[in-house]
């Protein structure tokens, strides 16, 4: 289906009664209703549109980050109430862009590799059903990174993994399984989204929030806009 068939498809449903004021009704949860968007490929648009729900696929996973990516369902299953069904491993969306623009600017670069075209889904969630993080800080667990507490913190575990000649840097994990645990314990902070300190964590107001979930399904679509990425 292409963009004129999928604005065919919104009158229709429209014309139904299901969307008023140009918007879907939101799905009935014993929750509050979240608003996301996620980007995706044409590719992955299509299995959406042709199974009217979207899983997370591992063959497409980036082999260098699987650790992460399963850290994270890790912390899915023991922070949030639904469970997964399929997949092992989450869905990306975004809750909150950059800062106060919640809504990813699709003028701007790196949603996808440039030249390719793509779309940004809109979409409403059940909040039992989403995880929501530090953008900034998951690069931490991407990396294999120690998120210190303080600028001082961070100094002093790397200074005492020195004196073990250890390091986070150049041993991913690190062999000392004390010292890895101290790590991966680290990474909760990206969960506290009201953790603000200088040089390391960004105020609220000014972070960049992702939000991971296991399923989507078409009629949680809001909105769709078609783009070719910079």
């Amino acid at each position: 289906m292409n963009e004129r068939d999928f604005d065919q498809l919104v009158a229709s449903v429209k014309q139904a009664g299901a969307i008023k004021r140009g918007k879907l009704k939101p799905i009935v949860w014993n929750s509050q209703i979240m608003t996301l968007w996620t980007i995706q490929s044409i590719a992955v648009w299509k299995i959406l549109q042709r199974e009217q729900v979207l899983f997370a696929d591992q063959r497409y996973s980036e082999d260098l980050f699987l650790d992460a990516y399963r850290w994270m369902a890790k912390q899915m299953e023991r922070r949030i109430e639904s469970e997964s069904e399929i997949t092992s491993l989450p869905l990306w969306a975004w809750y909150q862009w950059e800062g106060k623009r919640r809504k990813p600017d699709l003028r701007s670069s790196a949603h996808l590799p440039k030249g390719q075209r793509g779309v940004r889904i809109e979409f409403e969630q059940s909040d039992k059903g989403v995880l929501l993080s530090d953008f900034d800080l998951w690069h931490y667990v991407l990396n294999y990174w120690y998120l210190p507490r303080t600028v001082v913190d961070g100094e002093a575990f790397e200074a005492e993994l020195s004196e073990q000649n250890l390091s986070f840097f150049e041993m991913k994990p690190l062999p000392v399984r004390a010292y890895h645990q101290r790590i991966e314990d680290s990474w909760n902070r990206i969960f506290d989204l009201d953790w603000a300190e200088e040089e390391i964590s960004d105020p609220f107001s000014k972070k960049s929030i992702q939000a991971t979930f296991w399923k989507l399904h078409f009629d949680q679509i809001r909105d769709v806009q078609f783009f070719t990425a910079r």
